[in-house]
């Protein structure tokens, strides 16, 4: 397998993350359990608090006002994805089997496949490798003022989520200076305006592959094109 030399830590691309080693194909330690057919959901304490970084600010600077119908409809899904405000389960159901591409002129495209279980499998620009991690969805409670056309202003409960990802040990976020082998968090709200488009499935068969397809390029590109390169997926 060839050198890994600039790995992204999970499916948004927010920070490089430079290999200091062979990235292996392997499993990257215990894995938090998965269930219900997604990945795992986690809620935040501090019994995981070493385990799962997160951003140490709240997701929101302020309480976040709702109106009563959109606090009514936060799990209904648009366009095909969960709104920032669905409830972790709901996303973790959408992140399940099924292949992303995100793009930023940083680090240019970037394609993941997410299993049922939760096991990730990266295809990052300059890689020959394609880099298996896990994901996870971590949730923590929240308060929201909720318009009512009828009863006027109340408080109401949402669950934040955060997308957290976990690489092999040997590798390095330069950005955030944290090292492979825990879960690195960052709110869904944020990774979800970051997602150009998803399919469901592995398209590019990459849960197969310890090699990525071809070398990946910086240049903005779609699923479409790429698939259109890549050939069917393999078995």
């Amino acid at each position: 397998m060839g050198r890994s030399v600039l790995l992204m830590v999970g499916l948004l691309a927010v920070a490089g993350c430079t290999s200091v080693g062979e990235a292996q194909p392997g499993a990257v330690g215990q894995a938090v359990a998965s269930t219900g057919g997604h990945p795992p959901v986690v809620a935040f304490s501090p019994a995981v608090a070493r385990e799962f970084r997160r951003p140490m600010g709240r997701m929101f600077a302020a309480r976040p006002v709702m109106t009563q119908s959109a606090y009514t409809a936060r799990n209904v899904l648009v366009a095909g994805s969960p709104k920032a405000e669905a409830d972790p389960e709901i996303v973790a159901a959408y992140l399940a089997d099924r292949t992303f591409l995100t793009y930023s002129p940083q680090h240019g495209p970037q394609i993941e496949y997410i299993s049922r279980s939760g096991t990730t499998y990266l295809w990052y620009p300059g890689n020959t490798a394609v880099l298996r991690g896990s994901a996870a969805v971590l949730w923590e409670n929240a308060s929201a003022e909720i318009d009512d056309p009828q009863d006027g202003r109340y408080r109401g409960q949402i669950k934040l989520s955060y997308l957290c990802f976990r690489y092999a040990p040997n590798t390095f976020n330069p950005a955030t200076n944290h090292r492979g082998g825990g879960y690195e968090c960052s709110p869904y709200a944020t990774q979800r305006a970051a997602v150009k488009d998803s399919r469901k499935g592995d398209i590019f068969g990459l849960a197969s592959r310890s090699e990525a397809p071809f070398p990946l390029g910086k240049d903005a590109t779609t699923l479409a094109a790429l698939q259109k390169r890549v050939g069917p997926a393999r078995p």
